[in-house]
């Protein structure tokens, strides 16, 4: 009987600390970056962050050099590409405006 109260302590205490470890490495490494879901897309994360949109997207943008490949729910179509560099800016404004309507 007490063989089994180990047993389950044991592995108790090895989920709580491997969770643990998940959620110090995701606190650690995750930063303002969305996760891509199935279906939805990056939409859910993003409606997370509605109240504070602005800052959490130059955040975003401060985090992936400048641009960012936002993946909407995939039966709606809302694939977009946010940028802030002035390199993109300038190619997409002076040499090839047409592609990017």
């Amino acid at each position: 009987m007490a063989m089994i109260n180990l047993l389950e302590a044991f592995i108790a205490s090895s989920f709580f600390l491997v969770f643990l470890c998940f959620f110090l490495h995701k606190k650690s490494h995750g930063g303002p970056i969305l996760k891509s879901w199935p279906f939805l897309g990056m939409l859910p994360g993003m409606l997370v962050q509605l109240p504070r949109i602005f800052d959490w997207t130059a955040e975003v943008l401060e985090a992936t050099n400048l641009t960012f490949s936002f993946k909407g729910p995939w039966f709606s179509g809302t694939d977009l590409l946010f940028t802030a560099d002035p390199n993109n800016i300038h190619h997409i404004q002076s040499t090839n405006f047409g592609n990017y309507l």
